[in-house]
């Protein structure tokens, strides 16, 4: 949760007839006016019963909504032409179930969920994208129909501020450039690139970007530290990725795209190097998402 919940009151509220609600009221004033007409004593009661059915349906539709708790998750990054995935968490923090609380404000169906008391659920909305970049976090509102249908309940819109990151589109084919040998050690990357050997040489300390495959977890259950396995007569190849001068600008950048989890899945140690901006060289998740992150939201000012 990376924001402060919001919680609805009674003033973030609102009530609003439905269709089905307005027909229902039509029927009810056609009810009185002949009851006022005939004096007829069943028309009467009718028409109140109807009346007092209405109004149970505003207090429980105001209810169902009413101290529910809206916090705002981090939003999933994607690649440009899938959706990205807003995501809210809804709150029950009464002993009262909610029924059939809708989320809208954003492409497609609306959102239905119910909520069992006390009950948390996350829910991720998809927003689809077409192009690499930062989408502007969208305006929900929170409503229900509940009990009978007869009146919408909504709330105010609700304003998500994290902007969700949307990276290039990766390039279906984009050969990695040569790099050099490190000091440090790789097996996959040194099998893939013709190295010989692998004798096992010992044990060395973690470092900032090495490879996560080869942390020797059991000795960090033991208590041990964080240590990583090297080998003898491996090299690890640590790579630049630099965007091609020569080619389109959205088309170097799918390709560093693809270079970036060619390289991570290739188990090298790569760095990126937007014209000023660099990222040194790395590996593992986080390295992967901050080139991806550097490449989505790149604007080409410093060509």
């Amino acid at each position: 949760m990376s924001r402060p919940a919001q919680t609805l009151g009674r003033r973030s509220i609102y009530l609003l007839p439905t269709r089905e609600g307005l027909w229902f009221g039509a029927t009810v004033f056609v009810l009185l006016l002949a009851a006022v007409n005939y004096g007829n004593g069943l028309a009467y009661a009718v028409t109140f019963l109807l009346a007092a059915f209405a109004t149970l349906s505003s207090a429980q539709g105001q209810r169902n909504l009413l101290g529910l708790v809206v916090h705002e998750g981090l939003p999933r990054p994607a690649f440009a032409g899938s959706a990205v995935g807003f995501r809210v968490i809804l709150a029950n923090p009464t002993d009262t179930p909610r029924l059939g609380v809708t989320i809208t404000g954003h492409p497609g169906p609306p959102i239905i969920v119910d909520l069992a008391p006390r009950e948390q659920r996350g829910i991720e909305i998809p927003w689809p994208t077409t192009q690499r970049g930062a989408v502007p976090a969208p305006m929900l509102r929170i409503s229900s129909r509940y009990p009978f249908g007869l009146l919408r309940v909504f709330s105010r819109r609700i304003a998500l501020e994290d902007m969700a990151i949307v990276y290039p589109r990766p390039a279906l084919f984009a050969p990695l450039p040569p790099g050099y040998a490190s000091d440090d050690h790789d097996i996959d990357a040194a099998i893939h690139h013709g190295g010989g050997g692998g004798d096992f040489a010992g044990f060395a300390d973690y470092r900032p970007g090495e490879n996560p495959r080869h942390i020797h977890w059991r000795a960090m259950a033991a208590g041990k530290g964080l240590l990583v396995k090297r080998f003898a007569g491996l090299a690890e190849r640590e790579i630049w990725l630099t965007l091609d001068a020569s080619l389109d600008p959205e088309e170097g950048l799918q390709r560093l795209c693809r270079q970036s989890l060619d390289a991570e899945k290739g188990g090298y140690r790569y760095g990126l190097a937007l014209d000023l901006a660099r990222t040194p060289p790395g590996a593992g998740a986080a390295h992967l998402e901050r080139c991806l992150k550097s490449l989505a939201l790149y604007d080409g000012t410093r060509r």
